[in-house]
């Protein structure tokens, strides 16, 4: 009687009878290529994140005329919503005053205000975050005005 071994073990069989090293070899190079498609992937996602949370955020008059001007932009959570601002501030003035970021549906409707204290010399530059209510998700279609 001639009994048949398992698929499996037939496959082990014959990559055991296979040099070490060339399977090594050849598995390090597809893994190799895995990460980078990986890494491309990642990257290719960061940027359509960063496109797609492409806030709108506008200075007033009023701090233009006080030598302020805006940089980066971020949108991160503070309470599972996209809720948080982070906005680069430059400061060619010292100042020492509150800030009003509001923020605007499409249709213009106010849908959140945030308030916070600022202190900056004369030419720095800092991050200021505005944290809004939960309920206020920035996106893509909002605007938002800091007085």
């Amino acid at each position: 009687m001639v009994r048949l071994l398992p698929a499996g073990v037939c496959a082990l069989l014959l990559l055991a009878s296979c040099s070490g090293d060339a399977v090594k070899e050849k598995i390090n190079k597809a893994g190799n290529v895995a990460g980078q498609a990986v890494g491309e992937l990642a990257t290719g996602v960061t940027t359509g994140v960063e496109k797609v949370m492409g806030v709108k955020v506008e200075i007033s008059p009023a701090l233009t005329e006080k030598g302020i001007s805006l940089g980066k932009v971020i949108v991160s959570d503070s309470s599972a919503t996209d809720n948080m601002l982070s906005v680069y501030i430059i400061f060619s003035n010292a100042y020492d005053g509150e800030m009003t970021a509001k923020v605007f549906d499409q249709t213009m409707a106010e849908m959140g205000r945030s308030k916070v204290k600022t202190t900056a010399g004369k030419d720095e530059a800092k991050f200021v975050d505005f944290v809004f209510d939960k309920r206020t998700n920035l996106d893509n279609h909002c605007r938002v005005i800091i007085e």
